[in-house]
């Protein structure tokens, strides 16, 4: 009889160590960052607009025509698992041929910014379109033509505002664990670069110009103007007034200004040379003191609405103080990010940090 009671001891043990083994082994399959809708279940948001968007099952063939709106759905893919109507090549960049070489011949181009390729659209069988605020109006175009649009980017940019549109496409790609490590990271380097600066006894004003123009300038509503506040400058076009885009001033409000750093992004179709020759530049004290600066990086923006607006972050801390940050330390801030996000790192050459 003892032996029998121990037996059945043994027995029961063994299937209860067996049964926790698949319990855990299951609970880890079931955290993987791009499988948190694992049922294919519908999925639902508001979205910017305050429009309701529904999907059946988690979205898995989406497209847009805005370049930073796109690039939260590449960043949430680690890639190109989602993506599959570009608006054309040229919005790519040097980026995405390092973590999506397969954009050039797998992507169809589906036209830019309002102008459309409805065909296009559901040739590739879009499931989702994304969209920026200043484009609201097209979102009928798709919704007309099946497929479901969502507009996950306002017009007033912030970090908040950028955190919510990965929030708000995790939801509906099921993919929210991943979305929240890439937010957790983000608010962790943005923290951090508040607490380097917490304490400079300095406040330089400074002036983000437009990439179109040289006389076109981020104002208080734009993300440039934000990334400035957050590292302890003034953006000297805080008070002009318009909201999304870069605004088109004169000449004589520059000079009024009178910043003391001036910023041209990576995208311009002008150069530094092209301000420090021009005379009616030169009485401006950025000009005087050479202060004027190319804002990185050279694979992507670091002023686009996108997390990589933690990068120049940490660039700016590092161009206003340098005695702060050192230039290797933002390398290493933008090869974690990147790791996170495409597994993938980058020399300064690479960046442009060089």
């Amino acid at each position: 009889m003892k032996t029998r009671r121990a037996l059945l001891l043994f027995l029961a043990l063994v299937f209860a160590a067996t049964l926790i083994a698949g319990c855990a082994k299951r609970e880890n399959t079931d955290t993987t960052p791009n499988d948190n809708n694992a049922t294919g279940g519908p999925v639902a948001i508001t979205d910017i607009a305050g429009r309701t968007v529904e999907l059946e099952k988690p979205a898995e063939k989406i497209v847009g025509t805005h370049n930073p709106t796109l690039n939260i759905a590449i960043i949430l893919g680690g890639g190109g698992e989602y993506l599959v109507g570009f608006g054309n090549k040229n919005m790519a960049g040097s980026l995405y041929e390092h973590v999506y070489p397969e954009l050039a011949d797998d992507v169809v181009q589906i036209g830019r910014g309002r102008e459309i390729n409805i065909e296009s659209v559901i040739e590739v069988e879009a499931d989702l379109a994304i969209l920026p605020e200043r484009f609201l109006d097209v979102a009928e175009l798709f919704v007309e033509a099946g497929v479901p649009a969502a507009v996950i980017l306002p017009n007033n940019e912030s970090f908040d505002t950028i955190k919510n549109s990965i929030e708000l496409l995790g939801t509906l790609v099921g993919a929210e664990e991943r979305a929240a490590l890439i937010t957790g990271y983000f608010d962790g380097k943005i923290n951090a670069s508040v607490e380097l600066v917490k304490d400079i006894g300095e406040n330089p004003t400074a002036l983000f110009l437009g990439g179109s123009s040289q006389l076109t300038v981020a104002n208080g509503a734009m993300l440039q103007s934000l990334m400035l506040e957050t590292v302890g400058a003034v953006n000297a076009a805080k008070d002009i007034g318009g909201a999304g885009e870069f605004v088109e001033v004169n000449i004589e409000e520059i000079i009024a200004w009178n910043p003391q750093v001036i910023y041209i992004p990576a995208y311009a179709n002008y150069s530094v040379d092209d301000l420090l020759a021009d005379p009616a530049w030169g009485s401006i004290q950025a000009v005087i003191d050479s202060n004027i600066h190319v804002f990185p990086c050279d694979l992507e923006p670091w002023d686009y609405p996108t997390p990589s607006t933690a990068l120049g972050l940490s660039w700016l801390v590092h161009n206003l103080y340098p005695e702060l940050y050192t230039i290797g330390q933002v390398v290493d801030d933008a090869n974690e990010y990147y790791n996170l996000v495409y597994g993938q790192t980058f020399t300064p050459q690479q960046l442009g940090l060089e």
